[in-house]
C-alpha cells in the first residue's frame, strides 16, 4: 500500500494513536501466523517467566510472549521493516529513530483475561517518553474479543500514578481511572494486516475474550534517538516485576 506518514502523523500526536491499513499483505500475515504457531508450539516451552506468560486458567494458553526477534528470521526481519521505520521516523522527524523489539499479545479463545489500564512508559521508562508501540493485527481484532482501547488525548498527561495489579505481565496498572467524558475510549479493531501505533505514555487497556476468536497481535517497539533509560525507574519496575513473580511462585 501507500502510506500518507503525514496524515497518520498528524493524528498520532493529535490523539495519542493513530490506524494504518493494510500495511502487511496476506502472504505476510500467514507468515507472521506461522512463525507464532512455531515459536509458541517449541521455543515457550523453554522459556521462563518475563520471557512468557500464561493465562491462569486449566488449558494455560499463551497470552503474552516477548523478544520473538531472537527466535525466529521472520520477527527479525520484522524490526528492521522499512515501512514500519519510515512511520516511525515521521513522527519524531527524526531519520536515527529505531525499531527495538517484538512481543506476541494474545487473547486466546474463550480464556482472553483483562489488562488492566496502563501506560507503557510505567514497564519501559523512557525519557524523553519519545516512544511508541507498533501493533500488528495477525486475527481480526474486533469489539467482542479484547481489542486495544485507548484514551485519546491521555498521551498529554504525562506518566500517571501506578500501582502493582497482581496481573502476571501487565504488573502495574493506574491508580485512579481516567474520566472517560475527558479521554474518551477508543477502540482500535482491526483487520488483518492493519497496524495502529499508540504513544509510550497513551493509557489503554483491553477486555477480556469470551469468544470463539483468537486474537493475536504483534508489538513492535520503536523510539526515537533522544529518548533514553532512566535506569533507576528501570530498577524500581524490575523490583515490582520480581516481587509479583515471587508471590506467583508461592
Amino acid at each position: 500500500m501507500l502510506l500518507d506518514p503525514a496524515a497518520t502523523t498528524r493524528q498520532f500526536h493529535d490523539n495519542g494513536f493513530a490506524i494504518v491499513r493494510s500495511v502487511f499483505n496476506d502472504d505476510e500475515i500467514a507468515r507472521f501466523s506461522d512463525a507464532l504457531d512455531t515459536v509458541t508450539r517449541d521455543v515457550a516451552p523453554r522459556l521462563g517467566p518475563g520471557e512468557v506468560y500464561y493465562e491462569d486458567t486449566p488449558e494455560r494458553p499463551i497470552k503474552s510472549l516477548f523478544r520473538l526477534e531472537n527466535h525466529s528470521d521472520v520477527f527479525a526481519s520484522l524490526v528492521g521493516d522499512a515501512r514500519l521505520l519510515t512511520l516511525v521516523r515521521a513522527v519524531y522527524d527524526d531519520p536515527d529513530a529505531r525499531l527495538r523489539t517484538a512481543a506476541m499479545f494474545a487473547k486466546p479463545a474463550r480464556h482472553g483475561s483483562v489488562t488492566p489500564a496502563h501506560q507503557d512508559n510505567v514497564f519501559q521508562c523512557w525519557d524523553p517518553p519519545e516512544a511508541l508501540t507498533i501493533t500488528v493485527a495477525v486475527d481480526p481484532s474486533t469489539c467482542d474479543n479484547g481489542p486495544l482501547v485507548c484514551q485519546k488525548g491521555s498521551h498529554r498527561l504525562g506518566l500517571l500514578p501506578h500501582r502493582p495489579s497482581g496481573v502476571m505481565g501487565f504488573s502495574q496498572m493506574l491508580i485512579d481511572p481516567l474520566d472517560t467524558g475527558k479521554w474518551p475510549e477508543v477502540e482500535l479493531c482491526l483487520e488483518p494486516g492493519d497496524i495502529s501505533r499508540h504513544a509510550t505514555e497513551t493509557v489503554h487497556r483491553s477486555g477480556p475474550n469470551g469468544t470463539d476468536q483468537s486474537r493475536r497481535q504483534i508489538a513492535v517497539g520503536a523510539y526515537s534517538s533522544r529518548a533514553k533509560v532512566d535506569e533507576k525507574r528501570r530498577a524500581r519496575r524490575n523490583a515490582i516485576v520480581a516481587k509479583l513473580h515471587d508471590d506467583h511462585e508461592r
